[in-house]
């Protein structure tokens, strides 16, 4: 047994300066083959089995819940001190525990823990980062408020046992998430909740603010491309594709497709024609790279006014030939699959499309057409 996760694995945000952290909230724990964090809440009981002299301190507790670090086996100075056991001097070693966090700064920030002490040997704790264990983190002490919830952010020092408020810091180097990390130094702790501020002069009360939770920012709604869900490459029409020859593509900005332009007689009913040449960096590999995929997809627009015709063509060879389904939605994606294709750099790639008319929609005393849009091609591995 070497590694727990807890019941709720998500990121914590710093808000104006200052990180909440729920101490039950952790990712992840390891090294927890020795001792481990044990969460308490309103389901538990005292059936355990592990050695545990408390009862369950929820009262108080912030979010009816806390941790502890069993078996608890040193309750006091006169019992074993067991290196490695039920003590660890080096941080890192037992029992750890990470929590992402997400910093909008960087810069030094002062960590301040709520827990439940009832002995002189279960009040150790180290806080480290990224798997990191700086000195401004080891030792953290809890002496004052023995036997209810308190907060402390004092370091213990030689000189110092019970150490003084905002001693124990973290220095986070670049905003963006880094992973903060506890590791026991005496069994038996019990831990409520975890403070990161920059504010050195900040002092938790009672059970402190509460959890500072991420959220991200919704995903924009897609809006092209919509039925696809697996790729490796997107070309899309009006980015990579050049129109050559005398009947032109142009860009339809509205649609994020390339269209024929049918007002004009002489471009109706013929072949329009855009070409890509498969460059030597596609896939960022070398020049000589060849690439197989699975499907390659041909995306294009459905059109009310006319059903328009495709062709898909590699080195002048045709590899697929296709014609819209008529649609009583204008600009709906209509997708033809190609099948497996082999690529290589220089090949050259040519989509054709007719602008046609089914004689349904009026339009200038005769009937509109449609333009032969299309988007792009998708290609799966």
């Amino acid at each position: 047994m070497s590694s727990f996760a807890s019941t709720q694995d998500s990121i914590i945000s710093v808000e104006n300066g200052t990180a909440v952290i729920e101490a039950e909230h952790y990712s992840t724990q390891h090294k927890a083959d020795t001792r481990r964090w044990i969460v308490f809440n309103s389901l538990s009981t005292s059936v355990h089995g592990l050695a545990d002299s408390d009862t369950i301190h929820l009262e108080g507790a912030s979010n009816n819940a806390y941790i502890e670090l069993l078996p608890d086996t040193r309750t006091n100075h006169y019992e074993p001190l067991e290196h490695g056991v039920n003590f660890s001097a080096a941080p890192g070693k037992l029992a750890v525990l990470t929590y992402p966090v997400y910093f909008d700064a960087p810069g030094k920030y002062f960590v301040w823990t709520r827990a439940y002490s009832s002995g002189s040997e279960d009040n150790g704790l180290h806080i480290g980062l990224n798997n990191t264990w700086p000195s401004s983190g080891q030792r953290l002490q809890l002496c004052e408020g023995k036997n209810k919830w308190t907060w402390s952010s004092n370091q213990r020092r030689k000189d110092n046992h019970c150490g003084t408020p905002n001693t124990i810091w973290l220095d986070i180097p670049e905003s963006g998430v880094h992973n903060l990390t506890l590791s026991m130094r005496e069994d038996g702790f019990e831990l409520d909740k975890i403070i990161l501020t920059q504010d050195p002069d900040y002092k938790p009360e009672d059970a402190g603010p509460s959890e500072t939770r991420y959220t991200p920012p919704p995903l924009s709604l897609k809006k092209t491309f919509l039925e696809v869900q697996e790729y490796s490459l997107i070309l899309e029409a009006h980015q990579t594709f050049e129109s050559i020859g005398d009947v032109p593509f142009y860009h339809d900005r509205r649609n994020s497709a390339l269209g024929i332009d049918a007002r004009e007689i002489q471009y109706r009913n013929v072949w329009a024609t855009s070409q890509l040449k498969v460059p030597e960096k596609m896939w960022g590999k070398k020049a000589s790279a060849q690439k197989t995929f699975k499907n390659v997809i041909l995306v294009t627009l459905g059109e009310i006014d006319g059903e328009s015709s495709y062709k898909v063509l590699l080195n002048d060879k045709e590899i697929g030939s296709f014609t819209n389904r008529e649609t009583t939605t204008d600009y709906q994606e209509n997708y033809f699959e190609l099948g497996s294709l082999t690529l290589n750099p220089g090949d050259i790639i040519t989509i054709q499309a007719k602008a046609v008319t089914n004689g349904k929609i009026p339009e200038n005393g005769g009937t509109a057409y449609a333009r032969g849009r299309w988007r792009g091609l998708v290609f799966q591995e």
